[in-house]
């Protein structure tokens, strides 16, 4: 960790862990060689059997470590310490990632530069494969208007190889968990990190309740890590959990940010598309199916607190839906990508994001 003599702005970095002692060794090694005079590592080491806490405590006695008794979700973990921190800047990590040394120093001088700059970035690269992207986050996230994620270099299983096609400093609609750096002073303004989600989500929603408030997400393509990937969930027995998240958690977010107006514009799309995956999927993978199903009834089940959510978000807006449209993908990329066989890679939606050029910082 360099001394520059100048105290640089103050981040805190956080990690979750959870039995993940063969990850943490890798993290905190590569951590220890960051370039950057003025950060702290905390790491939240939850409830693990695997000695990952006596592991810390004996080999990396530097790190500020902090013992849960449960292991909770990403949300309600990260939420522990983002309330707390005294930082400017909190940095949310993935156990299971490596960094370059210089990939904060290269994300707080973005941050420095931008006074409206809600959250930023790195370059997202696969630690199986370091010349494509990695699925989580990639080249910086872009969703279409029903809601699904997408980013530069990964729509949805089809994986870029990284060839510089989006080294670009560039505004995207929103930054990855897995490797994110937040500007405090608009995260107290908007809002933690919202627990209903659990996991998988959590990070698009609050970016897009960044982006009504008026900040903006940058993508910064000289910072990077390299990111396993999926780690955290482990064995098979995890995925219905996994696949029933990321099917309600799509949900969450436009019934959260969306005027009602516009909301009510888009849901008989969106039930079509919910429709599509539940049949579609019905005899081919139909954990798949039932997990869309499931997602579904807990939407209707939840309704009026899904609305009370939404009421909260309008008091944050400074951008109007049809401002923040023009920076989503207007179409939907499930119809093109699952039942066209056509447009896998990020660069075949660009025509349907009309304000993609205006991005580029």
């Amino acid at each position: 960790m360099a001394d520059l003599g100048v105290e640089e702005p103050s981040v805190e970095v956080i990690i979750l862990t959870h039995n993940g002692r063969k990850h943490i060794e890798r993290c905190l090694n590569s951590l220890k060689k960051t370039n950057y005079s003025n950060f702290r590592v905390s790491v939240v080491e939850q409830n693990s059997s695997d000695g990952t806490a006596e592991f810390i405590s004996e080999k990396h006695a530097w790190v500020n470590l902090i013992l849960n008794k449960e292991n909770k979700s990403f949300a309600e973990g990260n939420n522990d310490i983002l309330r707390n921190s005294k930082a400017k800047y909190c940095v949310l990590l993935n156990d299971d990632t490596e960094q370059e040394p210089n990939w904060i120093r290269k994300l707080v001088r973005i941050a420095e530069r931008r006074k409206d700059v809600g959250a930023l970035q790195p370059k997202i690269l696969s630690m199986r494969d370091r010349k494509k992207f990695e699925y989580a986050g990639a080249g910086g996230g872009f969703i279409d208007m029903y809601g699904y994620p997408v980013c530069r270099g990964r729509v949805f299983d089809s994986i870029e190889k990284d060839e510089g096609q989006y080294d670009n400093l560039i505004e995207t609609f929103w930054s990855c968990g897995a490797a994110m750096l937040l500007n405090m002073e608009a995260i107290r303004k908007v809002g933690y990190l919202d627990e209903t989600f659990g996991s998988y989500g959590e990070e698009l929603d609050l970016c897009w309740r960044l982006n009504l408030a008026g900040y903006k997400i940058i993508f910064v393509p000289d910072s990077v890590i390299y990111h396993l990937g999926s780690a955290s969930w482990g064995k098979k027995e995890y995925n219905f959990k996994r696949e029933y998240l990321h099917q309600r958690n799509h949900w969450i977010p436009l019934f959260k940010n969306y005027s009602m107006k516009n909301w009510f514009r888009i849901l008989p799309v969106k039930l079509f598309l919910e429709f599509i995956t539940a049949f579609g999927f019905m005899f081919s993978n139909p954990r798949k199916s039932l997990a869309s199903v499931m997602a579904n009834f807990w939407v209707a089940g939840n309704f009026g607190r899904l609305v009370k959510k939404n009421r909260g978000v309008s008091s944050l807006r400074k951008i109007s839906d049809e401002e923040m449209m023009r920076k989503m993908i207007k179409t939907s990329v499930a119809l093109h990508y699952f039942l066209s066989r056509r447009r896998k890679s990020f660069r075949d939606y660009l025509g349907f994001i009309e304000d993609y050029d205006k991005l580029r910082l």
